[in-house]
Order: structure tokens, then C-alpha cells, then sequence
């Protein structure tokens, strides 16, 4: 057939035999989808190849595919250019592969778009039939190891872009300079009931076989009819199949008869019994399937119970119903799936901290918000259950610049998750002893982390409706954001100030090295329990010595001690961190010393309030952006004015207890 010769030639090293068809390399032959997969020459920049290819599908009746081939560039500032005709008129498909603009962009493997490598799809009913580059644009590579760039229209199944394509001559080498491409093509310019009018010119011989009308281009298609195989091209082309023999598994229960086009299943003593069989099989199968679904809905439900039980019982309704009123609209209840998925199943990998009452993760949304999630490991008291959505959709209006956001809570577990903003620089204990330590910090950005913290608990005490107690302060439970700003976290651990001050809890909670010394005498907690502990986190600041050490000599284990000794005995210096000593910071520290002192008195109503440590921290900080101050003992006691701490009766934010039904489990929960 004119257009279809079929003919073998050596190829140029002698090595191996090539089919061609229409004088073009063949692969192998699609009969029944009207396509031929054929190799053709790769375009190249490089110095020794060839940098612009022809198709030679001119005089054919092959067309490139424009579903199975792709146009593909690959260098850098490399424009390409592959040309085509379609009956009325010419088109040009360009390509332009350039490196990245941006450092953190670079080329992936097995990615093509745009950088490195890209690609375009080919114009259906076109002909194409040259690719070239465009000189203006793209820098021949030249002998000496400079980088190429290739351009080549193929199969796009048989391309993955590999980064060391840029710069080595790897995609060249693996094709050796060809690439397979799908070609379509069809029989003749007309259609199925056209030439069929023609005997001598029509192509389908065999007499099992079918006219299909082209698709592609003009022209027809010849397959085998239903129940035959072969070449549908040729006299007796098409053959039987032996459909009892190549089906697995056989079409007939019983004995198969092959006949033209296709089989019979005859009667037999025994076909009653196979389909008995069978239909026993299909019912068991059937059965079984009924069994296991009814036993994988039940336990969905059972499980379904539980979570909204859980729910129930931690306050969920209660909560709902406060969200649904406006009371909580940056609050979010979570379930326990969006948290899974967000931790990646709670993985190690994804541990920020370990506690005696908890763990952390970070955690990415949906959204892709990044978070914090506090997975506590019990709650134990019942009134507390109840009482924990209504106490978190309070401290979830907590908003203040220097408070890690409470952003929801999952109920429908047995211990309920908390969802916090994700704080990237870690705690203010790492900040000061971890491996580097804080000790090149200058001692103006640690007055201002003692300054921002002090805010925060003071907005917990005096602006918060109720007030908040944390209690729990300590270095690791301050966080540090990207520009060092303190975050005072683990509020979720803190409880709400109750109106009856007559109850108090009855199990000292806290951290050895922080805890207030009355507190655990009296197992009450107050607002001046939170300013003892601060005092501490200010002693970890200005000497950068841990609040508990088990190392050393037993008068040095305890850093408040230590400091009211040093202290005692006019050592201040002995116990401050060298790097912030100074002639320049000497009267300030002695202020932030003095502070601290008073936050350490032994009784609470010695102890200044949060709003007064936080002025005084402020004040000190003005006087460090105003150093000659320093040097006028009058401006600067106007500035700081007097030392007394503040007494009872002149404070204006009242002493609180904790309740013990209320507050002792969500004291110990949040840790």
C-alpha cells in the first residue's frame, strides 16, 4: 500500500538491523489505534551536534500525535521553536527554559515548568516539521564544559526531567541523539463509506474486519471485527480467538465450544451442579462482605458515641452554645482528625516539648497555619470536666501582644487537646541556658523580656474579666517569637480567679525552684504567687543561672537563696553574669536586684503587684535608653521613684484563692 512499504536497512555502525516505514525509523505498529511509534533526532546547542531537526513527515500520511507527544526544552536561556501547517495556516509552538530568578527556586527533579525545563502541548491537526532555536536568546554551548541546551518533540510518557541534564550531556547520551515519538496516521483522504465504494483502493482485505472513520486526520482506520485478531491490512488477516482457551477464567461453567467470533455453552449434566456452586460461593462471599460491613458501621457509631460523650462531658454544649452567641468567635473547636492529620499522626518527629503533664507538637492546619498542640496525659476531677470549655472560651479571649494566643481545644477525647499559636524561637529557658546560652545578650534585651513578661501577667491580673492567675511562671513557659518578644504561655494551665476567696486547693501544684514558699505553707495561691515566681525568672536573666541546680555545693542549689544571701552579705556582683556587669549597667542592676528582692519576700503582702513590677521594669528600661540619667542621682530617683515595694491597702488589684472543685485539675492539666 502506497505510503505504508515496510523495508530493513543496517544501521550506520553496522551493528543492527532497523525497520523502515516511509523511509522513517519504526519502533513497532499500532494497527488497531492507527499509530506508529518511531525515533526522531534531538535538537541541540552543544558545539558538536546538530541544532536544528526536520520531522520528514512531508509526503507522508503521518502526523505527530497530539496526545501522546509533548514539545520539550531543557537548558538554561534556552527559546525553542517548533513550526507546523495546518491547511490554511502556519504556526510556530515556542518553549522558552530559563534558570531561576530566586535563590531559593531551583530545578527539581521530575519537575518541567519552566525553570531548567519546559513544555508545551502540540496544536491538534497540524503538521509539523522543523525545530530550531532562537539564536537571539539562547548561547551555544561550546567545547570546553559549558552547559547545553536540548529541544526535542516526543513521547510524554518516556521524559522525566533529571536536574544533571543542565549540565551534563546525560539526556543526549541516554537517547543517543533520538527520542521515540508517536506518529498517527490513516488510510487515504476519505471516509469509511467512500472507499469502501472503491474495492481496488480499499484497504480493509480481510474479510472479518471493520472500517473505522479517523479521528486524528482525514481518512479510515481497519481493526479486526469482535472475536478476531491479526492484521486487518491483508487477505485472512484477521484470525479466530479461541475464547474457551485465552479467558481466564473460562466463559462457560461447564464445557466451552470455540466457534467463529466467538464460543457456545451447551447443556450438561453437570452445569446444574457448577451453578450451585457458584451461587453458594457468591452468597458465602456476599455474606461474609454484609457481615463485616454491619461490624464496621456498628463500631463507627460506638466510636462516634464515645467522642460526643467525651464532648458532652468536657463542656462542648456549653461551649457551642457561647461560640454561637458571638463570645468566642476566634475560638475553634477542633476534631480530633483535623489534629491527627496536622501532627501527622502526633509523630516524635514533630515533638516540641515534654512535660511531667503533657507533651507539644507543632502542628500545620489545613489552612496552613502553623500551631502548637498540648496533648495532656490525664483529668481527673469531674467538676473540673464540666467546667473546661466555659474556662476555655475565657482564657481564649486573652489577647495581649505578650500571651500566646489560645486558638481552640479538641473535647471529643478523654483528655481534651489544646491548640495554641506556634511560637518559632523556643523558650526563654533554652534562650538563657541552652548550648550558647544568652550570655552575648546585651542586658537591654533581657530588661526588655523581664519588661514584656511582666506585662502579660500583669493583663492576666488586673485587665482580664475574670482575672487570671497562671500559676506556673518560669522561664520554660516563656516563649520567644522571631524578633525575641516575650510570649507568656501555659495560661490554658492557668484558672480563673473565683469571687469566694475562702477556697483554696488542697495539692501544691508548680515547678520546684519557682514555687512560692507561702503557697506551700498555706496551699493558697494568689496573684502574689505569680509575682514570687517572676522573681525568680528575673534572677535567671540577670545571672543566667538556672532556678534549681542539683550540681554544686548545696548552698548554691537553690538560685533565689543563693541571690538573697549574695545579697545579704553586699556579693551582689559575685552572682551576676559577667557579660551584663559594667560600670555603665552597675546602678541598674542593683535596681533590677532590688526588684527582684522584693518579688522574693518571704510574706505575699510584702510583695509588690504585677502592675508595679512591670512600672518599675519600665522605668528602669527609660533610663537605660537615657544614660545620663545615670549620672544625676536626682533625675534618676524621679524617674524610678521610691524602692518600697507595695503594701496592703494601696494595692488595687485584690488577693485571690483558687477553688479546690474548680481549679485543682485544670491547675495540674495545663502543665
Amino acid at each position: 500500500m502506497k505510503g505504508f512499504e515496510l523495508y530493513c536497512k543496517k544501521s550506520e555502525d553496522g551493528r543492527r538491523n532497523i525497520t523502515y516505514l516511509s523511509n522513517l525509523p519504526v519502533l513497532n505498529i499500532l494497527l488497531d489505534q492507527g499509530q506508529v511509534r518511531m525515533t526522531r533526532y534531538i535538537a541541540s546547542t552543544c558545539y558538536n551536534n546538530r541544532a536544528r531537526t526536520y520531522m520528514g513527515l512531508e509526503r507522508t500520511p503521518f502526523t505527530v500525535s497530539e496526545e501522546k507527544n509533548i514539545f520539550t526544552v531543557i537548558g538554561k536561556n534556552i527559546l525553542a521553536f517548533m513550526t507546523g501547517s495546518s491547511s490554511t495556516t502556519t504556526y510556530a509552538v515556542g518553549c522558552l527554559s530559563r534558570p531561576s530568578p530566586y535563590k531559593n527556586i531551583k530545578a527539581q527533579d521530575g519537575t518541567c515548568a519552566g525553570i531548567g525545563c519546559c513544555q508545551v502541548a502540540l496544536t491538534p491537526n497540524t503538521s509539523y516539521d522543523e525545530i530550531y532555536f532562537n539564536k537571539a536568546t539562547t548561547s551555544n554551548g561550546i567545547r570546553g564544559g559549558m552547559q547545553c541546551g536540548y529541544a526535542v518533540v516526543m513521547e510524554a510518557d518516556k521524559f522525566e526531567f533529571r536536574t544533571e541534564y543542565l549540565t551534563t550531556s546525560a539526556f543526549w547520551d541516554e537517547h543517543k541523539g533520538e527520542v521515540p515519538v508517536i506518529l498517527n496516521w490513516a488510510v487515504g483522504n476519505e471516509t469509511c463509506d467512500i472507499s469502501k465504494k472503491d474495492s481496488a483502493s480499499y484497504a480493509c482485505r480481510s474479510s472479518n474486519s471493520e472500517c473505522t472513520d479517523s479521528t486524528s486526520r482525514h481518512g479510515y482506520l481497519c481493526n479486526c471485527s469482535k472475536g478476531y485478531l491479526g492484521n486487518p491490512y491483508l487477505p485472512g488477516g484477521c484470525k479466530d480467538i479461541d475464547e474457551c482457551v485465552v479467558n481466564i477464567p473460562p466463559p462457560c461453567p461447564g464445557h466451552c465450544i470455540n466457534t467463529q467470533g466467538g464460543f457456545h455453552c451447551p447443556n450438561s449434566s453437570h452445569s446444574g451442579t457448577v451453578i450451585l456452586a457458584v451461587g453458594l460461593s457468591i452468597t458465602v462471599v456476599m455474606l461474609v462482605i454484609a457481615i463485616t460491613c454491619s461490624y464496621l458501621v456498628r463500631e463507627r457509631r460506638k466510636l462516634a458515641n464515645i467522642k460526643e460523650k467525651y464532648f458532652r462531658k468536657h463542656g462542648g454544649m456549653l461551649l457551642l452554645e457561647q461560640i454561637s452567641k458571638g463570645q468566642g468567635t476566634a475560638f475553634t473547636i477542633f476534631a480530633e482528625a483535623e489534629l491527627m492529620e496536622a501532627t501527622d499522626q502526633f509523630d516524635d518527629k514533630n515533638v516540641l516539648g515534654r512535660g511531667g503533664h503533657g507533651t507539644v507538637y507543632k502542628g500545620t492546619l489545613k489552612n496552613g497555619t502553623a500551631v502548637a498542640i498540648k496533648r495532656c496525659i490525664s483529668m481527673t476531677d469531674e467538676q473540673q470536666r464540666k467546667e473546661f470549655g466555659k474556662e476555655m472560651l475565657i482564657l481564649s479571649q486573652v489577647n495581649h501582644k505578650n500571651i500566646v494566643k489560645l486558638l481552640g481545644c479538641c473535647l471529643e477525647v478523654e483528655v481534651p487537646m489544646l491548640v495554641y499559636e506556634f511560637i518559632p524561637n523556643g523558650t526563654l529557658f533554652q534562650f538563657i541556658h541552652g548550648i550558647n546560652g544568652c550570655h552575648s545578650t546585651p542586658f537591654s534585651t533581657r530588661l526588655r523580656i523581664a519588661h514584656e513578661s511582666a506585662l502579660a501577667l500583669d493583663y492576666l491580673h488586673s485587665c482580664a474579666s475574670p482575672p487570671i492567675l497562671h500559676g506556673d511562671v518560669k522561664s520554660s513557659n516563656i516563649l520567644l517569637d522571631d524578633n525575641y518578644s516575650a510570649k507568656v504561655s501555659d495560661f490554658g494551665a492557668s484558672i480563673v480567679a473565683p469571687a469566694d476567696e475562702s477556697q483554696f486547693v488542697t495539692l501544691v501544684q508548680g515547678t520546684c525552684g519557682y514555687l512560692d514558699p507561702e503557697y506551700m505553707q498555706t496551699c493558697q495561691l494568689t496573684d502574689k504567687s505569680d509575682v514570687y515566681s517572676f522573681g525568680v525568672v528575673l534572677l535567671e536573666l540577670i545571672t543566667g543561672k538556672k532556678a534549681l541546680s542539683l550540681n554544686g555545693p548545696e548552698s548554691e542549689r537553690n538560685l533565689s537563696m543563693r541571690f538573697l544571701c549574695a545579697l545579704k552579705e553586699g556579693k551582689l556582683m559575685d552572682v551576676i553574669d559577667d557579660h551584663v556587669k559594667g560600670e555603665e549597667n552597675v546602678g541598674l542592676l542593683e535596681e533590677v536586684a532590688d526588684l527582684a528582692r522584693q518579688c522574693l519576700e518571704m510574706a505575699g503582702e510584702n510583695r509588690p503587684a504585677m502592675r508595679d513590677v512591670a512600672e518599675r521594669l519600665d522605668r528602669l528600661r527609660k533610663v537605660m535608653q537615657h544614660p545620663w540619667m545615670q549620672r544625676d542621682p536626682e533625675e534618676m530617683e524621679s524617674l524610678l521613684g521610691v524602692r518600697e515595694p507595695s503594701v496592703p491597702g494601696v494595692e488595687m488589684v485584690s488577693t485571690t484563692f483558687l477553688t479546690m472543685e474548680k481549679s485543682v485539675g485544670l491547675l495540674e492539666f495545663g502543665r
